[in-house]
């Protein structure tokens, strides 16, 4: 499981690579005075605020919905100074395990039960306006960037395989724009404090397969539906430059 998660982090840095090359260049050209770059390691809470129409498919009862979970995690912050004003920042962290739980009254005595575990990645890459320019004591920023998620280790809970069967829960993958504020606290020229608050447009399309517990070959019910997961990202974390 480990080195399926590096696979997926190394291939989601890759593509931020991609971006962040265009920016590095022309970082060679910034003041030497001060730091370049900077790592802030700190807590990330995730807070989810989805909407998604009501699962429908084969054998799906009517009035089934999910509620997506919040989750904190571990955060990590890479950021590099540009010319001027601006900073390219890359946010990684420790994927948090998302449940999400039964809505909707089609769902009986199971509402308001957890149905599903899930990984979450999503690297994101920004460009920030720092509004004191580099280096202020205090550093209010703003930042627009690209967000790529991917849901990974998807497992159904008791409560759905116990009603359902032997279930796969499949999510896609998301690309979407991403924006947040923040506002760095300089103690010297090396340590720091940061805390930002981040939005993203992260959907996904997600199909809910259940067996027959006798014959695993046969489908006994299949459920879609789109999930559009609205997330607010707050984050404080302890810098170090260099």
């Amino acid at each position: 499981m480990r080195q399926s998660r590096f696979n997926v982090l190394r291939g989601a840095l890759m593509a931020a690579g991609l971006m962040a090359g265009a920016v590095f260049a022309p970082a060679a050209m910034a003041d030497d005075a001060g730091p370049q770059n900077t790592v802030f390691v700190g807590l990330a809470y995730l807070q989810n605020h989805s909407k998604s129409a009501n699962l429908s498919g084969y054998n799906t009862p009517p009035n089934l919905n999910l509620d997506v979970g919040d989750a904190t995690t571990l955060g990590l912050v890479y950021v590099r100074d540009l010319p001027g004003p601006f900073s390219f920042e890359l946010v990684l962290g420790y994927p948090p395990r998302v449940r999400t739980d039964a809505a909707g009254s089609g769902w009986g005595a199971l509402r308001g039960a957890g149905v599903t575990d899930v990984d979450v990645y999503s690297p994101t890459a920004f460009i920030n306006y720092h509004f004191f320019g580099d280096y202020a004591k205090w550093d209010p920023f703003v930042g627009v960037g690209l967000n790529y998620t991917k849901f990974t280790n998807t497992k159904a809970l008791p409560p759905l395989t116990g009603a359902q069967g032997p279930t796969k829960i499949n999510l896609s993958d998301s690309w979407g724009a991403a924006a947040h504020v923040g506002l760095i606290y300089r103690f010297n020229s090396k340590w720091s404090v940061v805390g930002t608050v981040a939005v993203a447009d992260v959907q996904s399309n997600l199909t809910s397969t259940s067996y027959s517990p006798v014959n695993p070959s046969v489908i006994t019910s299949q459920a879609k539906t789109h999930i559009n997961f609205h997330p607010i990202i707050y984050t404080l974390a302890v810098g170090y430059s260099f």
